[in-house]
């Protein structure tokens, strides 16, 4: 029973949206917030034969033979001397290991993603929100946001891309239209579990190639359509940012019985994934309750925390300060300075807003044009 995605593209018409969600029958959707880049996907018995017309396998075949060819040498070197390592903190605590891939092998990555993509029309189901076009964290926390949520539940998967093997994505993707197509043909296998078999490291996917957050995505659309259709009937909302998982409800729930059914799930697809239990939670609005770096409050708003704000006033209030005294910032300062306040901006925007005014009649300057001089200055 293959799995079929599609993008959602609401149409102003007579007839309602949820009247054509209700004939498809994805009630994963049937909510009253239809999220930006959202998806439909329907597992059917079989693949309609105007949609198999539609598609030309053998060509989809040649493509990815085409791609090996080309990249004949990456497939004959050692993959490690392919890769650099190095490390990032952790938000948790920590050090995360990245697997860089050099100039040639990221080329050829960011063609297969490309690939599968554009040409094999691959997509994500609508409960992902990480490495979506036009999607970012607080588009997730809207879902919930949009539920009137007041119970949240958070968990990720442990080691979530190291985990992901090729057997695993091969098997997974032989449940997805096209690639399930593809795959029942023996030349078509072989050629798509060798063009993939490039974007593999030590048995998993590493973290830091252009395929990793594509298939990923991809090989999860059967996982996510099994709990976004548990989670929505019963009245909750489930959202998934890459290893990240959140569930929220307008009453409270037995959060231990969520936890295992999304292990059980888990364990039915034969998925080698593991959720932490150190790093399950589960709370109230009332209370602190962070979402993917956001913190939605008991008035149902998303915030970024009092601490944050504190301390991005006192940065303002610091740069332009040392501006006016001829004291240069660090170009990686000033940036990190920029991209919070966009970041911020999407958040809380009034309040950002007034910050930077208030900010500005201090030091009779203006924030922007000075941290456009000051950036352009340093790029020039």
């Amino acid at each position: 029973m293959p799995y079929i995605v599609n993008r959602l593209i609401p149409k102003p018409k007579q007839v309602s949206i949820f009247d054509v969600l209700d004939n498809i029958g994805d009630t994963e959707l049937r909510s009253r917030h239809i999220t930006n880049g959202a998806t439909v996907t329907r597992q059917v018995e079989r693949v309609a034969p105007e949609l198999l017309e539609s598609v030309n396998i053998e060509h989809l075949i040649s493509i990815l033979n085409a791609f090996i060819n080309r990249n004949k040498k990456l497939f004959e070197a050692d993959k490690k001397s392919l890769y650099y390592e190095f490390y990032i903190p952790k938000s948790s605590g920590g050090l995360r290991k990245i697997d860089a891939p050099n100039d040639d092998l990221k080329a050829a990555l960011r063609d297969l993603s490309a690939i599968l993509v554009n040409d094999f029309g691959a997509l994500y189901h609508t409960a992902a929100y990480a490495y979506v076009p036009g999607r970012c964290t607080v588009d997730a926390v809207k879902r919930h946001q949009a539920n009137e949520s007041k119970w949240l539940l958070k968990t990720d998967f442990s080691n979530f891309f190291g985990s992901t093997t090729l057997e695993f994505t091969m098997k997974m993707l032989s449940m997805i239209f096209p690639f399930s197509e593809v795959a029942a043909l023996e030349m078509g296998k072989i050629a798509l579990e060798k063009a993939l078999s490039l974007g593999f490291l030590d048995g998993g996917l590493p973290q830091g190639t252009p395929l990793s957050p594509t298939l990923t995505n991809i090989v999860m659309i059967p996982i996510d359509h099994a709990l976004a259709k548990h989670f929505s009937e019963k009245h909750m909302v489930y959202t998934r940012y890459a290893d990240d998982i959140d569930i929220s409800c307008q009453v409270g729930f037995k959060f231990s019985d969520e936890v295992a059914f999304i292990n059980q799930t888990v364990r039915d697809f034969g998925a080698p994934f593991v959720i932490k239990p150190q790093k399950t939670h589960y709370g109230s609005t009332a209370g602190r309750n962070w979402v993917l770096g956001v913190m939605l409050n008991k008035d149902n708003q998303i915030t970024i925390g009092h601490a944050k704000k504190k301390q991005f006033k006192a940065m303002i209030y610091n740069y332009l300060n040392d501006y006016k005294k001829g004291i240069k910032w660090d170009l990686n300062d000033v940036q990190t300075l920029q991209g919070l306040m966009s970041y911020y901006l999407m958040i809380e925007r009034a309040y950002i807003t007034h910050v930077i005014i208030e900010t500005n009649k201090k030091h009779g300057l203006n924030l922007w044009k000075v941290m456009k001089a000051d950036l352009g200055g340093r790029n020039a």
